[in-house]
């Protein structure tokens, strides 16, 4: 089995900037936001221009996302809203996700189709309450094993990199934490990704479609090795699994491109004191 390494998060933790609002509209801010994330290369020096070239559907999305708030969940005051995942370095995602962060300690996700210039388009919203991102999602009964709990921590320390703000308040750095936790990003995406493989197979997901969801992950995860030890090896291993996503490969073939890269993982890991 893998090493797994834990998340160190030092909650209490602020996530939003102090006074920043996000204006998507403006050229220079929304350029500056698609640099300082983590798909603003695809691998090498192959900058991803996937972004720029979406953002109209980002921001189209991200209004009628707001609409649907406010219809279905009143109550609730939206703080922020980013768009997250595959959409943003893929020209045909299959589906878009959004987070929205909302006042109080909510922690659900909404699934259903919005219609975009009479395209139907698949898409979620990860509803979170923002007392969960200050405070950390704590179960002391069973810390090691809840999967909500580890969800709230692996987004709570990316915010600034991994998810695109699109609406609302700007999130922090926040430095520290990433770089501290970005093998547990690693560590915790490959525990996911290994579960669609391996694990899920009577549980009705289509073999494309876990496919699709394991090479993401491991695609992501790469953007974090990336971030804290820049290599060949990494850029690599990077560059195969984004050609595995867009070409399509067999299940089989998926399970080859995992395999490799959990064995430079642990090569990695094999050189730290991060794992349990």
């Amino acid at each position: 089995m893998f090493t797994k390494i834990p998340f160190r998060v030092d909650y209490p933790l602020e996530i939003f900037h102090p006074t920043n609002r996000i204006n998507f509209g403006d050229n220079e801010e929304r350029a500056n936001l698609f640099q300082r994330n983590i798909y603003h290369y695809l691998f090498d020096k192959q900058r991803n221009n996937i972004l720029e070239r979406k953002n109209e559907t980002f921001s189209n999305l991200n209004e009628m996302v707001l609409d649907y708030m406010g219809v279905n969940y009143p109550t609730l005051e939206v703080l922020s809203t980013s768009i997250f995942g595959s959409s943003l370095f893929l020209e045909n995602p299959g589906d878009y996700d959004f987070l929205a962060i909302t006042n109080g300690d909510i922690c659900f996700l909404d699934e259903f189709i919005l219609n975009l210039n009479g395209e139907d388009i698949q898409t979620g919203i990860s509803i979170k309450g923002v007392d969960n991102y200050l405070r950390g999602f704590k179960n002391p009964q069973n810390i090691k094993n809840n999967p909500l709990e580890q969800v709230i921590d692996r987004t709570t320390i990316s915010l600034f990199k991994r998810h695109l703000p699109i609406y609302g308040k700007d999130f922090l750095k926040n430095s520290q934490q990433f770089l501290k936790n970005a093998y547990a990003q690693v560590s915790d995406l490959i525990y996911n990704s290994y579960n669609l493989f391996y694990l899920e197979n009577d549980k009705g997901i289509k073999e494309d479609k876990r496919i699709r969801k394991m090479l993401n992950r491991c695609y992501e995860a790469t953007s974090y090795m990336g971030a804290i030890d820049p290599s060949i090896e990494v850029d690599r291993i990077r560059k195969e699994i984004y050609s595995a996503i867009t070409n399509k490969i067999t299940l089989k073939q998926s399970q080859a491109v995992f395999d490799e890269f959990t064995d430079l993982y642990e090569e990695k890991v094999s050189k730290t004191e991060l794992g349990e």
